[in-house]
């Protein structure tokens, strides 16, 4: 509604109200003159501890704790003493003082006139004068009126006297029973006392009552007797005006209190009854409406007008029901209740439909906006009455009834749909309506089944306005809007109008602009935290679906808490709210769910740029199990391989792989492996194959993978088998033996791995079998652990991980199956072997090797160099050996193409690999065989793991029988050379042609400075640089100026510096063309180890590529070289436009207090494409030293951009580019050029004539 009511309601409003108790004389402030009375031995003695008799102070406290400890009762707990017999009626218990006395009216000391309360509309001092409907205060007010009032009392006695005591006296009627004149003194002040303060409350219409405290538990005839005279000269009734209280029990206690509240319960309903006549009475006196001529708003006056016929008639109507609902009679409540909300609702609505004598409140205004929240909190009160009579159909209308209503005058109102105002109200009165219906659940009340509501021949129930309004018919089913729910229904439709609050704002935020924030309504909407609130609600509808049961609910709802964690841009709280839900429907194969949960979790993760999370997520979108059409399985194939091929690096970091488990998703590929034999020997073949098998219409394109992994639980028989990547001609079945084609790699990441190639390409509705074969060389068993697809992406590796050994849920092993090719030209076919399920363990027996491996070499090693290291094998076997050495360089960050290894310094370049099988022939016994082998590392520095592998067999034993040994060795590679470079574009000067110039030069200053990095001195013969010849461009071109590079044979020792200047012209012909990044080349340094007979050795050092800087609107400055002080110099400004749009701009000069200049100040004009305008201005200098120029600020307006500052640029200068040796710009290195607010010159002083 307005922004008042976005807050909470008035608690007075809402709050049911009981009748009003006030008690005196049990205060910490009134216990003074009461005497305290020792606990005696007997009780302390004989009274167990659970009903401890207390004592005078402590029955004060306990009195008081017990009256006082609720103040505020439910509708509920309030009527329970109706129904059950041993509930006490419910007041609100009050503390006073003795003298304590009501309220009273201030009179006008000059004027006769009728007082009237300081809340009523009449009083000038009132809240609501003169206009005003109601306020909380009245209520309020009401809260602390008592309708009854007990006044607690201590009779008196000696035990705490410290004089003499009296003797007893005959009483004036000669009784039996002797009287102490002391006591009677006591007495008769005590009853004169309580005897005026029943007259001052009966005069006002409260019923009183006196509770006489004793100190003693058991009372003898004397006390009899005094209390028997003390009620009588004070005239109260022994059995509803005068109790007596002694020490006991809490429990006696609580039934002396429950005692009390029955008997002045009676009394209390009367006040209240008796007010309501009062109301009556006034009522009865207002003028019919019909008899009131019409009220017309002058809304050009400032004077209030007076509260209409209507309002009063509304104000006496609420406090009526007030009352009643303080009697807990909640039918005549209701009544009035009722009458006072449609003559509200008559004053909200427009004029021209209100009867004669209304008076139309100002939207917006103060009394409009009470109004406003008066409604709506009559309207709860209603709804929780109809709930308590048991009256759904009712409760639910007056619901639906209070919405439409304000469906219907919000647009007149201002605040229609188009408003979050509107949907916050929609939210409040669900929230409030929930919040109803859980507190009587939680008293008892069953909601109703929807059959019941067939059965009802009521068919006019309003239904919500967020549902159509169907009628009820027991053959078309029913309005869930026309029934009554449970909270949770209420709690969800108050959760999507703050959902649709949240967006309403949104859009009106972005609609006011800038303006938003002088909006104080958009101000304070903007605090509310929306999500939040969305959020508690949809968690209270979450824990109602689960109260009642609702399992498939409460997973929608969770899926709508993820929404809305999504919409607020919390993607990672709704991500994980998707998974959560996500396993439940894959379990129990909701797929058609799980497919929209998929979906919104790959939104998460691409907002997330959580790649893992969306690759896995569109893996599992491809399976046939997710109905989906085939063109949108085809869309999320190509974005899947669209994000392994196209999407650019995020990090330059590696990244763990990624790994999905097949078995925990829907694969849109199934994989199972196959061992022929369980039983096989050392040097036998063990066969096996792989079969892969894709779903019936998955994957709709053709999908090739880049590797196919093959674990064992012995690594040295991992095999990968790599994407040929050529197209083949698709068959349904297909078989392919790769058993023969096996190889072992020497380098890289899958070192030691078997390794070949084959088509690994798959279509929808294949079979594809892989049939591999390993031979094992050592005892043990022999494992398949795991299979692993591959894709390769620019974020890393995917591994498509498919357990081994495990079979589906309530699924019966198969026969085990092997695929044999058949005759030529025919479909291969599977027989049926031996067993169930798939069989990935086989037993292997194998002997050790019995040879020593050692290595000498002298580290580190320097990177382009050939690096000598010997390797001795000795042979420890009692028999002669064949032996083979299998060396292999690996870098140990990954793999670098320029490492290999040589058997000789002078060896063909043609021989280099990274991998080398060397023959060592016959070894003897006890025998040692050395061979030197050399290493080059390339271009990475880092330590190379050198892996060699001794592959023997014994002479006279089984050739096949092949025994190996590896060992490795650790070698640190180093630079020679560090080598940093420093880039400076030089700002040329611009002719002064106005036409279109598609040229475009610019000169590059690069200065190469090079370290010696080397432990040793190292021999330099040359350096040189060496230009790109495979560089090719039609319109940009590259050339070398000039060059300043001095070298002879010279040493370099540790820490050597050589620097080298080259000057460089990139030159362009088309400017509209795209700019390439052109190499320089790279510089060539030959030289070897000091002092060392070994041949030359190259490094290459790669120069950074140079590329035309970004062309955009830029104004040059042409100052002269030489300026002095009083001679007058041209200061020209070049508006260079090298883009392809047109600029429109608007040029100011300013002022500089070192000169005074001649030209236009200010100018605006066009500046075609790829042309230019000059400025000229005539500067005479008045200071010397280094001054500010005037600057020409230049505003442009482009086609493809807004206004902004042109930056200026200095003929001369430039920007400076610092580069490390990796070619990598160093952070804080590069001014820009927009970040100079002043052009500076430097102005010599007068030449000397």
């Amino acid at each position: 509604m307005c922004s008042t009511n976005m807050h909470s309601y008035p608690l007075d409003y809402l709050l049911h109200p009981v009748p009003v108790m006030a008690i005196y004389g049990l205060s910490p402030s009134d216990e003074s003159s009461l005497l305290d009375a020792p606990i005696s031995e007997e009780t302390n003695s004989q009274s167990p501890k659970p009903s401890v008799t207390l004592t005078k102070p402590n029955l004060t406290c306990s009195l008081l704790e017990l009256l006082t400890s609720k103040t505020e009762y439910t509708l509920y707990e309030a009527t329970a003493y109706l129904s059950n017999q041993q509930i006490p009626p419910p007041f609100r218990v009050i503390t006073v003082s003795k003298d304590y006395v009501l309220p009273q009216r201030q009179s006008s000391a000059t004027s006769s006139l009728t007082t009237h309360s300081n809340l009523s509309p009449l009083s000038p001092d009132s809240p609501v004068y003169p206009d005003g409907i109601m306020t909380p205060l009245w209520i309020k007010r009401h809260l602390y009126h008592p309708s009854v009032v007990v006044g607690f009392y201590e009779l008196w006695d000696w035990q705490n006297e410290t004089g003499e005591r009296a003797k007893r006296e005959t009483g004036p009627l000669a009784s039996q029973i002797l009287i102490d004149p002391t006591e009677r003194e006591y007495d008769m002040n005590l009853a004169n006392e309580i005897n005026m303060r029943r007259k001052y409350f009966q005069d006002k219409g409260i019923k009183f009552a006196a509770v006489l405290i004793l100190k003693q538990r058991h009372i003898d005839s004397s006390i009899e007797e005094r209390l028997s005279s003390i009620r009588k000269q004070c005239g109260l009734d022994y059995k509803s005006s005068f109790f007596t209280v002694s020490p006991g029990t809490m429990n006696e206690l609580q039934d002396f209190v429950n005692i009390l509240y029955r008997v002045m319960y009676e009394p209390a309903a009367q006040f209240y009854s008796n007010r309501i006549k009062k109301i009556r009475k006034k009522k009865a006196k207002l003028p019919s409406p019909s008899t009131v001529p019409k009220a017309t708003l002058d809304f050009s006056s400032n004077e209030k007008q007076p509260l209409s016929v209507t309002g009063w008639s509304l104000r006496y109507d609420f406090k009526t029901a007030f009352f009643q609902e303080c009697k807990q009679e909640i039918d005549s409540s209701l009544k009035s209740y009722e009458a006072a909300y449609h003559s509200i609702v008559d004053l909200l609505t427009s004029s021209s439909s209100s009867p004669f004598g209304h008076h139309q409140l100002p939207v917006n205004s103060k009394r409009w906006q009470e109004a406003q929240t008066l409604a709506d909190c009559i309207n709860i009160k209603i709804c929780k009455f109809y709930l308590y009579l048991n009256d759904s159909t009712a409760a639910l209308a007056q619901l639906n009834g209070h919405l439409h209503m304000f469906q219907s005058c919000a647009p007149s109102w201002g605040i229609g749909e188009q408003t979050f105002e509107y949907w916050a109200s929609l939210s409040k009165q669900y929230r409030m309506f929930a919040d109803l219906i859980d507190a009587a659940v939680q008293a008892g009340y069953k909601i109703p089944l929807p059959t019941e509501y067939l059965l009802s021949s009521n068919g006019n129930v309003p239904g919500s306005p967020l549902f159509s309004n169907t009628t009820i018919s027991s053959t078309t089913g029913c309005n869930p809007g026309s029934i009554l729910q449970h909270p949770g229904f209420y709690y969800h439709l108050a959760a999507m109008c703050c959902a649709e609050r949240r967006r309403r704002f949104l859009e009106l935020e972005r609609a006011a602009g800038g303006n938003a924030e002088k909006d104080n309504s958009l101000l304070a909407e903007k605090l509310v935290d929306h999500s939040s609130l969305t959020i508690e609600l949809l968690t209270k509808s979450y824990e109602q679906f689960k109260r009642y049961r609702n399992g498939r609910m409460t997973l929608y709802l969770a899926a709508e808490i993820a929404g809305t964690y999504y919409e607020t841009g919390k993607y990672d709280m709704a991500i994980k709210f998707f998974e959560r839900i996500g396993k439940t429907y894959r379990k129990e194969k909701w797929n058609m769910v799980l497919t929209s949960i998929l979906r919104w979790s790959l939104r998460c993760a691409k907002e997330l740029g959580a790649w893992e999370k969306a690759i896995e997520c569109l893996i599992e979108l491809m399976s046939d199990e997710l109905p989906m059409a085939e063109n949108k399985r085809a869309d999320i194939q190509r974005e899947l391989m669209d994000m392994l091929s196209k999407h650019p690096e995020s990090s330059v970091t590696e990244r763990s792989p990624l790994v999905i488990h097949m078995d925990q998703i829907n694969p849109f590929l199934h994989c199972h492996v196959q061992l022929k034999s369980p039983t096989n020997f050392v040097g036998s073949k063990v066969s096996y194959q792989i079969v892969l098998q894709t779903n019936r219409s998955s994957p709709q394109i053709p999908f090739r993978f880049n590797s196919l992994r093959i674990l064992f639980n012995n690594p040295q028989y991992n095999t990968i088998i790599k994407d040929l990547g050529i197209e083949t001609d698709v068959k349904s079945t297909e078989l392919i033996d790769f058993s023969n084609d096996l190889k072992r790699i020497e380098e890289g990441d899958h070192s030691g791995w078997l390794n070949t190639q084959c088509d690994l390409g798959i279509t929808k509705d294949q079979i594809k079998v892989l049939q591999g074969c390993i031979v094992p060389e050592k005892c043990g068993e022999l494992k398949i652990t795991g299979i692993m697809l591959d894709l390769m992406s620019s974020h890393g590796q995917i591994e498509l991980n498919y357990p081994i050994g495990q079979l589906p849920e309530q699924q019966p092993a198969a026969r085990r199956k092997w695929l044999e090719a058949s005759d030529e030209g025919k479909k291969p076919v599977f027989k049926i072997l031996d067993g169930r399920g798939e069989l990935s363990i086989a037993n292997i027996m194998q002997k050790p090797p019995s040879i020593d491996i050692e290595f000498d070499y002298n580290a580190p090693a320097l990177l382009d160099e050939l690096f000598a290291l010997d390797v001795k094998i000795k042979n420890t076997e009692t028999e002669s050996i064949t032996a083979t050495l299998y060396t292999e360089i690996k870098n140990a960050e990954g793999i670098v193409d320029d490492d290999y290894i040589a058997l000789s310094s002078g060896e063909d370049a043609k021989d280099h690999v990274a991998a080398k099988d060397i023959e060592l022939g016959t070894i003897g016994s006890g025998q040692t065989v050395t061979k030197t082998i050399f290493l080059h590392g390339g271009s990475i520095s880092g330590s190379r793991i050198i892996n060699l592998n001794a592959k023997y067999t014994v002479i006279g034993r089984n050739f096949s029988e092949v025994v190996e040994k590896s060992e490795s060795v650790r070698i640190p590679f180093i630079a020679p050379f560090d080598a940093s470079f420093e880039l400076c574009s030089i700002t040329e000067r611009l002719e002064r042609s106005i036409g279109i110039d598609l040229e475009k030069s610019e000169k590059w200053l690069l200065t190469a400075s090079f370290r010696c990095f080397s432990a040793w001195d190292l021999e330099i013969k040359s350096i040189a640089i060496e230009e790109d010849k495979t560089f090719s461009h039609p319109y940009t071109s590259l050339s070398l100026i000039s060059k300043i590079e001095d070298v002879d044979i010279t040493i370099w020792k540790t820490g050597h510096i050589y620097n080298a200047n080259y000057l460089f012209k990139l030159h362009t012909t088309d400017l509209t063309e795209a700019q390439p990044s052109v190499p320089a080349g790279h510089i060539v340094i030959t030289w070897k180890r000091s002092g060392v007979d070994n041949e030359l050795c190259k490094s290459l050092i790669s120069l950074p590529s140079l590329q035309l800087q970004q062309q955009n609107l830029v104004v040059v400055s042409d100052v002269p070289d030489e300026i002095y002080l009083g001679e007058p110099f041209t200061l020209s400004y070049i508006i260079y436009n090298p883009t392809e749009h047109i600029a429109d701009y608007t040029a100011s000069i300013e002022l500089s207090e070192a000169f005074v200049f001649s030209g236009y100040k200010q100018v605006k004009g066009q500046v075609l494409p790829l042309s230019r305008t000059v400025y000229d201005y005539t500067c005479y200098p008045l200071l010397s030293g280094k001054v500010k120029l005037p600057k020409l600020k230049v505003i442009a307006m482009q086609q493809q951009s807004g206004e902004k500052e042109i930056p200026v640029e200095m003929v001369g200068t430039g920007v400076t580019f610092t580069l490390g040796n990796d070619l990598q710009a160093r952070q804080n290195n590069v001014m820009d050029p927009q970040q100079q607010q002043f052009i500076f010159a430097f102005v010599r002083a007068k030449r000397k004539l």
